[in-house]
């Protein structure tokens, strides 16, 4: 049995991809029985159901946000491996894994506050040369990281997002003014590099419903951006319920971004039947294979060609679903974390004796 130490101040953040990954990799180890957990977590940070387990111990701070993180957890993991799954992590501290997500405050500094784009490059670069272990989500993010920070991309482990804990939650239709259908999801922040308002826009003036998820962000990261188009569903932030019923009877999920080191949403879309019209930026081609009908995120005219020949072709839209399973069928929660624990050297579970 091998005790490996986690960082928990995603549970005291704003919910994004970058969270999702952090718990979902988490209780994805909870189903190796060859690790115990401490999860270390900021002062008021609300620790989720699912970690009251028998091979979990949550320990609260008594502080939180920088000091938590760069001087409390060097001290009470001294000698011990630390993993990182959301963001930067203690600088003084060798002896740990840190995820970086992708290059995006490097490759679209306007997007955000440029307090928040050189703390990043600071902390990335003192990271990637200090730590003992680097994991990324897609083999495009490890190519970006190595060009702009002149880490090799070699050192670090790919493991990847997944949907498939999406799969198993029942539906529940949201209650939004405006939600008619037929409709078009979108999902994403109002960074810059996600590209939501021209896109929508688009869609919005060609008639067709748009309903628009998670258009919110933090004022301290973000820089200001473009106001979405008044004849948008603006949905804010849904239950996974709630997002499932929206994937399930989506016409379509649209993803205008130009920058991802994964993107999630896909991935969800595809894994519960709901075809995909994807920007053909970055990591996205990796990432959704042959399972999205692309177009360019910068000519909003290519999205709508494309949306007239979803509506246009019913056997496009059922390849399109049983191409996009098949592609999120990849991608499992269970893997990237067992991915995690062989690079740390964690044993394999125990396997059941033959008689």
């Amino acid at each position: 049995m091998t005790t490996l130490h986690v960082n928990g101040k995603w549970l005291a953040q704003r919910l994004t991809g970058t969270q999702r990954y952090a718990g979902e990799i988490v209780r994805a180890m909870l189903g190796e029985d060859s690790v115990d957990l401490v999860v270390h977590v900021p002062a008021g940070a609300t620790v989720p159901d699912w970690m009251t387990h028998p091979r979990v111990t949550v320990r609260t701070a008594p502080v939180k946000g920088v000091v938590f993180e760069q001087i409390y957890l060097p001290a009470v993991t001294a000698g011990r491996l630390l993993l990182n799954f959301a963001g930067p992590a203690p600088l003084l501290k060798r002896r740990q894994l840190v995820t970086m997500h992708d290059a995006t405050p490097f490759r679209h500094p306007r997007t955000f506050r440029r307090a928040f784009v050189w703390f990043y490059y600071i902390s990335y670069f003192l990271l990637g040369r200090l730590a003992d272990r680097l994991v990324t989500v897609s083999h495009f993010s490890a190519t970006e990281l190595d060009d702009v920070l002149g880490i090799p991309a070699e050192r670090f482990t790919v493991a990847g997002c997944a949907a498939d804990t999406l799969v198993g939650i029942a539906p529940s239709r949201p209650e939004l003014a405006g939600l008619t259908e037929p409709f078009y999801l979108v999902v994403g922040t109002m960074a810059r590099h996600k590209n939501l308002a021209t896109p929508v826009t688009a869609v919005a003036e060609s008639g067709r419903t748009v309903v628009v998820v998670g258009a919110s962000g933090s004022q301290q990261v973000f820089s200001d951006a473009a106001p979405l188009h008044g004849r948008a569903v603006i949905a804010g932030r849904l239950s996974d319920a709630e997002l499932s019923w929206l994937y399930r009877n989506a016409a379509a999920l649209v993803f205008p971004s130009k920058y991802e080191g994964f993107g999630l949403p896909p991935l969800e879309a595809q894994s519960l039947g709901c075809p995909v019209l994807s920007s053909t930026a970055a990591s996205l081609p990796e990432i959704a294979g042959a399972g999205a009908v692309y177009f360019d995120p910068d000519d909003p005219e290519t999205l709508l060609a494309a949306l007239d020949r979803l509506e246009s072709d019913p056997a496009l839209v059922a390849d399109l679903r049983t191409l996009g399973r098949e592609n999120a069928a990849r991608y499992r929660w269970q893997t990237s974390a067992r991915t995690i624990l062989d690079t740390v050297g964690a044993p394999q579970p125990a396997q059941p004796s033959s008689l």
